[in-house]
């Protein structure tokens, strides 16, 4: 007997009996449980989109689905690399039946069906949720950065574009000489032959180009004026990519600077299910908290008692609407610090001693008093800073954050001549005296950084990062989206809707399978 293992099958020889194809997929192979899940979801919506004219039988929507999810559980993105598994592995084999899709046809489905893919993404969640997995319970919002399909090195200023630009349009002057001697010389050869029925290839080329740097540039002019109006004149030009423009320069995860997106995704707490995804072209994570509650509350009939969020979150605008909306809301508030004197006390009591001004707290940027060494008599209205001296209200301004303009109240104190503290306190902008500004949500803060201190919350703010963070690690490590595919904002949100109705599909497929073995075992 030889010691070697031998085939199961002889490749010359004819069998008698072929195997199926259920034969070469196992019984508990995740595909199989894929397959499962799809079959019951309705998929009128994308059957509506199909003209139902004579001719060649399109493939089911069913099919084209479930092949691009598949192949984003297995970290199988492209559609070059979707119709090689469709010809070389056995699981995408059994999973179409035999047939054999090209790449374009991936291609165009993948773009083709981003409002359908809203409601498949809701029915996967309301499996889930009939079964148990989703329970509304604890949520947590949470934002990453995925590369955009433009090079790092393939950004500019405005002031380069402008240069861009006028070299195109001498480029352009010249090749419209080129053409009318062209055309002069032929003239004089064969006749007068009209055809302006379209561009040369060079002039529609040179069009095209001057089309995107003009777009570019608009683009650019409107980041610097909004980047002036925030941090100056001195601010720094701001870099448009120029293969994705849609996109935004911004800090890469790993390290340095790309053009990027920053997509999010609400996870609820109980699996680990993406129950809500976006993508933004910025980093104005706050800015979409609100109509986050109003989807939950339209998809769901209400909304989670407990959220939890990062720093970025912790917007004054986000915050009393938890507070309207009956929300238990962890976030981090790393302007404001708890200040038991702000209590209903009838006169405020120092901050410090005014001989221990080390005790004081200090500002990081100024070098000056902070804002925190100053207390607030909510009766009064007024400030009192560490000598006792009062602070009264002067004036009403505003700020603009991620969430829109915020009513700044200011108040200054009109007897810092001769205070032993001026020198620590006073910076060349007040000579005329200290000011503090409150904004009208600076109560909503300072209740967060309350609840924020107790032990109880801090041990609960422990699971933001398993529920929130989960996906991203997921998404990134397994799947292999460290970088969009397509370009664009729109065609970007579709693809990131695939990708998480494929998570979700994943996490739901190994749910059913754990069930299946736990009552298998059971009713052995």
């Amino acid at each position: 007997m030889d010691y070697w293992s031998q085939p199961r099958i002889d490749r010359e020889q004819i069998p008698l009996f072929v195997p199926t194809l259920g034969d070469m997929v196992s019984e508990n192979h995740t595909v199989r449980m894929f397959d499962e899940i799809l079959a019951i979801v309705d998929w009128g919506e994308w059957e509506a989109e199909y003209p139902r004219k004579r001719g060649r039988p399109p493939i089911h929507p069913r099919v084209m689905a479930s092949a691009i999810l598949y192949g984003l559980n297995r970290g199988i993105r492209s559609s070059r690399k979707l119709e090689d598994a469709c010809i070389n592995r056995f699981d995408f084999f059994w999973l179409l039946e035999g047939r054999q899709i090209d790449h374009s046809t991936f291609a165009e489905f993948r773009t083709r069906f981003g409002e359908q893919l809203k409601d498949l993404f809701g029915q996967v969640g309301k499996v889930a949720a009939k079964i148990g997995f989703i329970r509304l319970l604890d949520m947590a919002t949470d934002g990453t950065r995925v590369k955009a399909n433009n090079s790092r090195y393939r950004t500019v200023t405005a002031e380069a574009l402008e240069r861009r630009l006028v070299e195109l349009e001498a480029e352009f002057e010249k090749a419209v000489a080129q053409m009318a001697a062209n055309d002069r010389q032929e003239d004089g050869l064969f006749g007068e032959d009209e055809s302006g029925n379209r561009l040369p290839p060079d002039l529609s080329s040179l069009s095209k180009r001057h089309k995107a740097l003009t777009e570019a540039l608009a683009k650019a002019q409107v980041a610097d004026r909004a980047k002036q109006q925030k941090h100056g004149k001195k601010a720094k030009p701001t870099q448009v990519p120029l293969t994705d423009q849609d996109a935004k320069v911004q800090p890469n995860k790993e390290g340095g600077f790309a053009p990027n997106y920053t997509p999010m995704a609400t996870t609820d707490g109980t699996r680990g299910f993406i129950i809500d995804e976006e993508v933004l072209a910025g980093a104005a994570e706050a800015a979409t908290i609100i109509p986050l509650l109003n989807r939950l509350e339209s998809e769901f009939g209400g909304l989670p008692p407990r959220m939890f969020f990062d720093g970025a979150y912790g917007a004054g605008q986000n915050l009393e609407e938890f507070e309207l909306r009956n929300i238990e809301a962890f976030t981090p508030i790393t302007n404001t610090t708890l200040n038991n004197d702000t209590a209903d006390e009838p006169t405020p009591r120092q901050p410090a001693p005014v001989d221990q001004p080390d005790d004081l707290p200090v500002n990081a940027a100024t070098k000056k008093l902070d804002r925190n060494a100053f207390v607030y008599d909510e009766q009064a209205d007024c400030y009192h800073c560490p000598t006792g001296q009062r602070l009264t209200y002067e004036k009403t301004t505003s700020k603009r954050n991620a969430c829109g303009s915020v009513p700044i109240r200011v108040y200054r104190c009109h007897d810092c001549e001769g205070c032993s503290l001026a020198a620590r306190c006073l910076t060349e902008r007040n000579r005329k005296g200290r000011t503090v500004r409150r904004d009208k949500y600076e109560a909503e803060r300072q209740r967060m950084v309350e609840r924020m201190n107790q032990e109880e919350s801090k041990e609960l703010y422990k699971r933001r990062m398993w529920i929130g963070e989960t996906p991203f690690a997921h998404i990134k490590a397994a799947m292999g989206v460290r970088q969009f595919l397509l370009r664009g904002l729109t065609k970007v949100q579709t693809e990131w809707r695939w990708v998480c109705t494929a998570f979700n599909l994943g996490k739901l497929a190994r749910e059913l399978t754990r069930l299946r073995a736990e009552f298998a075992l059971a009713t052995v």
